[in-house]
C-alpha cells in the first residue's frame, strides 16, 4: 500500500477529484494548506493550495499519479508536488479491520 500526497492549486481541485472518481478512487482526504515554495510572491508571505491524500494499492499508484498530473500541470511555478510513501498497514477504526 502507498500514501499519495498531492499539493495542487485550488483551481485544479475539482478536476482532480472528478478524474480520481472516474478511475475508481472513492476515498480522498482534502485539506486547504498554506505554504512556501520556489515561487516568490511579493504581496503574500505564503501561497494557498489544497492537499489531497489517497491510500491505494501498489498497482494503482501510476494511474493515480497520472490522473493528478493530467489535471493540474500548467508548466508554471506553483503547480504543486506529488509524493508517494509506503504504508506498513492501515486499520479501519469502525471495523478494526487491518489492511496490509
Amino acid at each position: 500500500m502507498k500514501l499519495i500526497t498531492a499539493t495542487v492549486r485550488t483551481m485544479s481541485l475539482e478536476r482532480v477529484v472528478q478524474s480520481l472518481e472516474h478511475i475508481g478512487i472513492k476515498s480522498i482526504s482534502i485539506s486547504e494548506i498554506k505554504g512556501l515554495g520556489e515561487e516568490v510572491r511579493l504581496n503574500k508571505p505564503y501561497s494557498i493550495h489544497d492537499r489531497i491524500e489517497i491510500i491505494v494499492s501498489d498497482e494503482r499508484v501510476d494511474a493515480v499519479v497520472s490522473a493528478i498530473l493530467e489535471n493540474v500541470r500548467t508548466g508554471l511555478p506553483g503547480d504543486g508536488i506529488i509524493s508517494v510513501a509506503p504504508l506498513d498497514f492501515v486499520v479501519k477504526i469502525r471495523t478494526k479491520e487491518r489492511l496490509d
